[in-house]
């Protein structure tokens, strides 16, 4: 893979990386309301946001070659399903091995702790595709004149839209012959006095 290749699998992936930006303020934010001193919530939050940010990538990556299609759950829930425990996991340990000095694992059973945030991965993963989705459909647009990641991807998105269109002025088309049809079949019916 060239460099710069490299660079537009980068800048393709910018709405991805940004989930890992939220997560770390979301996960430092949280820190300081539960009272830890600014360092360690800064800590817990880059702990938190950089691997987020770093699969991310990777899952914005598989998009962009393919290998994932756009915008389709089951395989962005799969992803997390493995990736959502293992960036908890770095979180935990790297946190515990910033503030006590030596990394550790979560305490309990680590298969608990993985299985725990394998089920809130789902979660995670709904809001990773709509936020990936929303910001990739600002994004995109604005670099798919060099990006050719970026212009297949707005294609593909043009192109749900006017299939989605099509399909609604079908709907709307067959409701109007439908209810002409009843329309007709009420006036042909001779009233009886």
């Amino acid at each position: 893979m060239s460099r710069t290749e490299m660079k537009l699998l980068a800048e393709f992936s910018v709405p991805a990386m940004a989930m890992g930006v939220i997560a770390a303020l979301g996960a430092g934010v949280l820190a300081l309301v539960a009272g830890q001193p600014a360092g360690w919530a800064v800590i817990t939050g880059l702990a938190l946001g950089v691997p987020i940010a770093l699969l991310g990538a990777g899952y914005s990556c598989l998009v962009a070659i393919e290998k994932f299609p756009i915008g389709v759950f089951t395989p962005a829930g799969l992803y997390w399903l493995v990736g959502f425990p293992l960036a908890m996991l770095v979180q935990a340990s790297v946190t515990e091995w910033l503030v006590t000095g030596t990394p550790g694992l979560p305490e309990g059973p680590l298969w608990q702790f993985l299985a725990y945030n394998a089920f809130l991965s789902m979660g995670f993963a709904i809001g990773f595709l709509w936020s990936h989705e929303y910001l990739g459909r600002h994004w995109w647009p604005r670099i798919q004149d060099h990006n050719p990641y970026a212009a297949r991807s707005v294609e593909e998105y043009v192109g749900l839209a006017v299939v989605m269109r099509e399909r609604e002025e079908a709907t709307a088309r067959a409701r109007r012959e439908k209810k002409a049809r009843k329309a007709s079949q009420a006036q042909a019916i001779p009233k009886r006095s």
